[in-house]
C-alpha cells in the first residue's frame, strides 16, 4: 500500500475502544487525528478546526452521525464524511445520500479499508 497523504482527521464517537483504536490506526498511518467522543463537542470545537474528513458513529446518544452531518452543512461547511455504523442498511444509505454522505463503513472493518477508502475519496 502507498504511504498516506497527511490528513487532518477528525473522528466522533462514543465508544472509547473504537474511538482509540481508529486514533492508534489513523496516527500510525501518518495523519493528524483529532477525536470526540459525541456530536455537541465537535460542534462547539469546529470553528477552530480545519478537517479534511470526519470519520462519525451513526449511533451515538443525543445526537447521531446524521444530525450531526446536517448541523455540519447548515453551516455552510462541506466536509468529506465517512459513516461507520455497525447496521449499514439500505434505509441508512438513503438517508446518508440525502445529507451529503456517500460512504458508509459497516462495523466491524479493518484499518486498511478506512485508509483505502479514503485514498478513494481523496482520488
Amino acid at each position: 500500500m502507498k504511504p498516506q497523504t497527511k490528513r487532518n482527521v477528525v473522528i466522533v464517537d462514543d465508544d472509547p475502544a473504537v474511538r482509540d483504536s481508529l486514533i492508534v490506526i489513523l496516527s500510525l498511518a501518518g495523519q493528524n487525528v483529532t477525536a470526540f467522543s459525541c456530536a455537541e463537542d465537535l460542534l462547539s470545537a469546529l470553528p477552530v478546526l480545519a478537517p479534511d474528513v470526519l470519520v462519525i458513529d451513526v449511533q451515538m446518544p443525543h445526537m447521531g452521525g446524521l444530525e450531526l452531518v446536517r448541523r455540519i452543512n447548515a453551516r455552510g461547511l462541506q466536509i468529506p464524511t465517512i459513516l461507520i455504523s455497525g447496521n449499514a442498511a439500505d434505509s441508512l444509505q438513503s438517508s446518508a445520500e440525502q445529507v451529503g454522505v456517500s460512504h458508509i463503513l459497516k462495523k466491524p472493518f479493518s484499518g486498511l479499508d478506512l485508509l483505502t477508502l479514503m485514498d478513494r475519496m481523496f482520488g
